[in-house]
């Protein structure tokens, strides 16, 4: 059973959820990433996603320079220990409808696995 733990991104890049969108999508292209942590008061409470940002604020025409973070993020942020197996982690993005959750380890926050790095899951578990 392959764990999560292999295949996460151990990364904590986080942006606060009074942040602006356009703070947000600067944050993601800089760091090369699809999404970003909210951190509200040294707790992180949600996420927020390039599909976030195209779905509500790129295709409804806001202006991302006064639209909050906290506006749009996903939230609550759906966690899973990093023991987990990566079928688990696919169950709950398929029954949250989601692409991204956060990983944690005895209860702190470790980092992120996304719909991506379970592709590159399948693809070693299915070579050609």
């Amino acid at each position: 059973m392959e764990k999560i733990l292999n295949y996460m991104a151990e990364s904590l890049l986080s942006i606060g959820a009074t942040a602006n969108i356009l703070e947000a999508t600067h944050a993601m292209h800089d760091n090369e990433i699809h999404s970003l942590l909210v951190k509200e008061g040294g707790e992180y409470i949600g996420i927020i996603t390039n599909h976030d940002i195209s779905k509500k604020v790129v295709s409804e025409n806001l202006d991302p320079e006064k639209v909050q973070v906290a506006d749009i993020m996903s939230f609550p942020l759906i966690k899973l220990e990093s023991r987990e197996s990566m079928e688990r982690a696919a169950q709950v993005m398929r029954d949250h409808n989601i692409h991204h959750l956060a990983v944690t380890e005895h209860g702190q926050m470790l980092g992120t696995l996304s719909i991506n790095d379970y592709h590159k899951y399948l693809v070693k578990k299915h070579p050609r």
